[in-house]
């Protein structure tokens, strides 16, 4: 009989170690849970957005564009479009396409093709 009580307190302080370990454990994971979730502060002011940005680094671009132009007596004579102080050749692209400059031409007329002949930087 000397035995069993033996055993049995063995038994409980071999219970109440594993529920400390447990304790250790699920406190030391909500420790390292917590670190990882903190707050970083991120100051906007200081932070260039992207228009920002684009206008400090921007370098003005020249570029020449072409439209083949179509009127009633001519189909296929181009004008020449120039334009500067673009930030980029997709800028200008698009800019240049816009400014139909067929009307002014000899042949007169609409635009039925656009194309970028020149783009570089300017300065």
């Amino acid at each position: 009989m000397k035995g069993k009580p033996a055993v049995t307190t063995y038994f409980k302080f071999s219970r109440l170690g594993l529920n400390m370990r447990f304790l250790l454990m699920m406190f030391f994971l909500i420790l390292s849970l917590s670190a990882h979730s903190e707050v970083i502060e991120i100051d906007y002011i200081q932070d260039m957005t992207d228009e920002y940005y684009r206008d400090a680094s921007a370098q003005p671009h020249k570029a020449e564009g072409e439209h083949m132009c179509q009127s009633h007596t001519s189909i296929g004579h181009t004008c020449k479009n120039l334009g500067v102080n673009f930030m980029d050749c997709n800028q200008a692209f698009f800019k240049l396409k816009q400014e139909d400059c067929c009307s002014g031409s000899t042949y007169g007329g609409v635009s039925i093709g656009f194309k970028i002949k020149e783009c570089s930087k300017y300065l």
